[in-house]
């Protein structure tokens, strides 16, 4: 049997849907605009070695770039909702590349401030929120499937990234890592967008898995279409469980941005070399590529309450070996461990919302949702340097981890089961006469 041929961009035709074309160019932007601020670990050590600086002043930059993010992920998301995902991730792009840059010539630390904090913070709003909600749109069914893999990306990334970046720091210079990071990863990133679609009306075709009764996808009006953003938007933010999904978000990025960012610093400060504890960092990260890909597509068949609530229990638990660990393999069996969690923990939040609230315009509401993101890798980031500087000593900042996952899987738990959806009469919420409506 022929298999048929799918229109894609410029008119060139493929096999392949393009769906999982638009997936793997998000998954490279996943992996290269979001790894560098998730290794940001193996910058401390060096930065309190040759620059004199405390992990609380460090730190901060990585606190300023996640409270940026978070601020402006809800503007992300409107901009994604009426400008299209493309025009916001060419801006995410250019942040990144000006920031990666700037990085690699600190001399003070409120420069790092800059470069990594503000700048790397519009990038991470300008990546997220519309890589996320194009993935909703191109799949009408396997959604699970294509957010793993995009998921998995965003696990493969920091892997990658932080062995690269302490190898380069130790072998090379602090500017020729990232001024490679930033220019190279900016210029093909470029390159990508050029092959990047927002929905599957941009080229007149249906989404992944869609009936052929349906018909190609046309673009809507425009003014129809903020109508109907405004009127989800509204239905969705009505409910109680999008709040508790804005609180998990943060509740779970509390927990690991505590380990993604302290467990290099912990392991130094066991005896271990550098090279060898930003192996650990980059270990969890690998195991989680694993369940960043498995716990959507079970989320998709099983349901993502209890799937979720699961890796939230495994990613709190396993941080209390940090207190019994001192040799190398007890790190790396911890790594393992955890990563597992840290996989699972926020990967399937687009396919419980898709559970929860159906098909409509998600961007502006999943810009809340990486809000509370955003403002818990803040704060645990924060949190972890101000409780080592407080009792000097790690034992708080691994309590807290522990605990905001326990309470996160407390909420999930809370929240309604995912078989049904529950704003199913939103399109009713929108005018009939668009121009005599205002948005």
């Amino acid at each position: 049997m022929i298999r048929p041929k799918h229109k894609g961009a410029f008119g060139i035709s493929t096999k392949v849907h393009y769906a999982w074309i638009v997936i793997a160019i998000a998954a490279f932007m996943h992996m290269a605009g979001g790894s560098i601020r998730q290794a940001f670990g193996v910058l401390i050590v060096p930065l309190e070695e040759e620059m004199g600086w405390n992990p609380a002043t460090i730190t901060l930059a990585y606190a300023l770039a996640s409270i940026t993010g978070a601020l402006l992920a809800p503007l992300s998301g409107i901009c994604t909702d009426i400008y299209g995902a493309r025009k916001v991730i060419l801006v995410g792009i250019a942040t990144f590349a000006i920031g990666a840059v700037m990085t690699g010539v600190v001399s003070a630390v409120w420069h790092l401030w800059i470069s990594y904090g503000l700048f790397l913070g519009v990038a991470q709003a300008c990546f997220n929120v519309p890589i996320i909600t194009t993935a909703s749109y191109w799949f009408r069914t396997h959604l699970g499937y294509g957010v793993g893999f995009l998921q998995a990306s965003h696990g493969l990334g920091p892997a990658i990234m932080a062995i690269l970046v302490s190898v380069l720091i130790t072998g090379a210079s602090w500017k020729i890592a990232f001024w490679s990071v930033g220019i190279i990863g900016g210029l093909i990133m470029l390159l990508l967008m050029a092959f990047f679609r927002n929905r599957p009306s941009d080229l007149g075709i249906r989404p992944f898995g869609a009936l052929e009764s349906e018909g190609p996808m046309k673009d809507r009006d425009p003014a129809r279409e903020r109508l109907r953003v405004k009127a989800f938007r509204n239905s969705m933010q009505s409910t109680s469980t999008f709040w508790k999904l804005v609180s998990i978000h943060f509740l779970g990025c509390v927990s690991h941005s505590i380990v993604i960012i302290y467990v290099i610093p912990i392991a130094v400060l066991a005896g271990m070399e550098e090279v060898a504890a930003a192996g650990v960092l980059s270990t969890l990260a690998l195991v989680s590529v694993s369940t960043r890909f498995l716990t959507p597509v079970i989320s998709d068949y099983i349901g993502a309450r209890g799937t979720m609530a699961t890796a939230f229990i495994w990613q709190g638990l396993p941080v209390l070996m940090l207190f019994w660990a001192h040799d190398p393999w007890q790190f790396y069996l911890f790594a393992v461990i955890f990563g597992i969690g840290y996989g699972g923990e926020g990967s399937a939040f687009p396919v419980i919302n898709r559970q929860y609230f159906g098909r409509g315009p998600m961007g502006s509401s999943f810009g809340w949702q990486a809000f509370g993101a955003g403002s818990g890798m803040a704060m645990g980031a924060w949190a972890g340097g101000a409780l080592f500087w407080l009792f000097d000593s790690y034992a708080a900042t691994i309590l807290v981890s522990t605990a905001t996952s326990v309470v996160g899987a407390i909420v999930i738990m809370s929240m309604e089961p995912t078989n049904r959806i529950l704003i199913p009469d939103w399109e009713e919420a929108v005018p009939a006469a668009p121009a005599a409506a205002a948005d």
